[in-house]
């Protein structure tokens, strides 16, 4: 069988939208114009740039093994894959963090709770979840995700059968991923005081870790397993690959679902701990930017949206977003803090603040990917090529950013958050 593997361009730029979303909605957070006023609403949703992210992490990271499952083959190994993930996401975050640890932030990350910070664990601590570095908390949802994906995939293996292939292995793979969906998009509606209220309480620590988000991953894996179809030359009539190719009926639906968010939405609620009815606009809104991607290279002209992801810059900007990720927020806070306080604020500073934390947060995101992250993959891909580390032949990184890789994802480049 042909894997008919062909590159997926696309997904930098849309890092790179994620990122500056994120970085806009903090902005505004701290200048005072996302709290009231007739913009409010539309600013709040911005922080769904995490969202996107999440989903990309879930697409890209899911698609070595739904091809593998596909084809009947040996998953990718473990070992390779976390190391992988392990020297994407530690060592820019550690430097950001220890940056953030000895700057004039106040931070209080070199305490008793300093291995909570540099493990990535705060999320399940009330009053350690906002410490740190304020973004990381989509980092550590990315974290677990990572933990969770391979002992995931192996289930689902197991259950498609060694041989399975064809229309069985993809059916078995979107059963067991709509149910992980599923059952957490049922956790939220328990715990949500209604569907358009927010998460509070008990459940809101719950709904900031992976099972009150896995939903969003699972969008991703599903499109993986598309994805996966297309290339073994299946699924190219399916509704979701015709409607990915029409990529700009697929774009505007992606934005119309994250504006149909925004009347549900009652104030500006940290992200993970949105009502029903918002959560479910917000992943449907990234699941159908992410569709307009996953799908393109298949069949017919690339339309004026993904001639705009493909762009130079945006590939740019989506390649360096976890660093822009882990340090717009420091760089926003040295702004107001030193050079335009908040109480002084007109339209022109903060027209200013936008760009000092834009011109920052690239020329720092910059420094981190050609300084740390780059470097760290390189040094891992020589001692994995030197000492022959355990691992498949073969496998690809797919440069997949959290959180912004995506927070990215991360995250993630991860990288993301809000």
């Amino acid at each position: 069988m042909s894997s008919g593997r062909t590159k997926l361009d696309g997904f930098d730029g849309l890092r790179a939208l994620a990122a500056l979303t994120v970085l806009t909605y903090h902005v505004a957070l701290s200048r005072g114009f996302s709290p009231a006023g007739s913009l409010a609403p539309l600013l709040w949703e911005l922080k769904g740039g995490v969202a996107i992210f999440f989903v990309i992490s879930g697409a890209l990271l899911y698609l070595p093994y739904a091809r593998a499952i596909r084809d009947g083959a040996d998953l990718p190994g473990w070992r390779a894959y976390a190391r992988r993930r392990g020297v994407r996401i530690l060592p820019a975050y550690w430097i950001a963090l220890t940056a953030v640890a000895l700057g004039p932030f106040n931070a209080g990350i070199f305490g008793p709770d300093a291995g909570t910070y540099y493990g990535l664990s705060q999320i399940y601590n009330p009053q350690t979840l906002f410490g740190g570095l304020q973004v990381a908390w989509s980092l550590c949802v990315e974290v677990t995700f990572y933990a969770f994906l391979p002992v995931f995939a192996w289930l689902v293996a197991r259950g498609a059968g060694r041989r399975s292939g064809g229309d069985r292995g993809q059916r078995v793979q979107l059963m067991w991923i709509a149910g992980a969906g599923l059952a957490s998009l049922l956790l939220r509606a328990a715990l949500a005081a209604s569907p358009t209220g927010a998460v509070h309480g008990s459940g809101a620590t719950l709904m900031t870790s992976l099972p009150g988000l896995l939903d969003w991953f699972a969008l991703g894996m599903a499109l993986a397993v598309l994805r996966a179809e297309l290339e073994a030359g299946r699924a190219s009539r399916s509704v979701a690959t015709v409607l990915g190719r029409r990529s700009w009926l697929c774009v505007a639906l992606g934005f119309a679902a994250f504006m149909a968010g925004v009347p549900a939405q009652h104030a500006d609620v940290f992200l993970p701990w949105y009502g029903f009815a918002t959560h479910v606009a917000v992943g449907l809104g990234s699941g159908l930017l992410v569709l307009a991607v996953i799908t393109a290279g298949d069949g017919g002209p690339i339309k004026w949206p993904l001639r705009v992801l493909r762009s130079p810059v945006a590939a740019w900007v989506g390649t360096i977003s976890y660093g822009i990720y882990l340090w717009h927020f420091p760089v926003l806070e040295l702004l107001d803090q030193v050079w335009i306080p908040t109480p002084s604020s007109t339209v022109l500073t903060d027209a200013l603040v936008l760009v000092g934390v834009t011109a920052g947060a690239l020329g720092l995101g910059a420094a981190s990917f050609y300084l740390v992250e780059r470097p760290a993959r390189r040094l891992l891909r020589r001692l994995e090529s030197r000492t022959r580390l355990p691992g498949r032949p073969g496998q690809n990184d797919e440069t997949v950013q959290p959180g912004l890789d995506s927070l990215n994802s991360t995250g993630v480049a991860v990288d993301h958050l809000a």
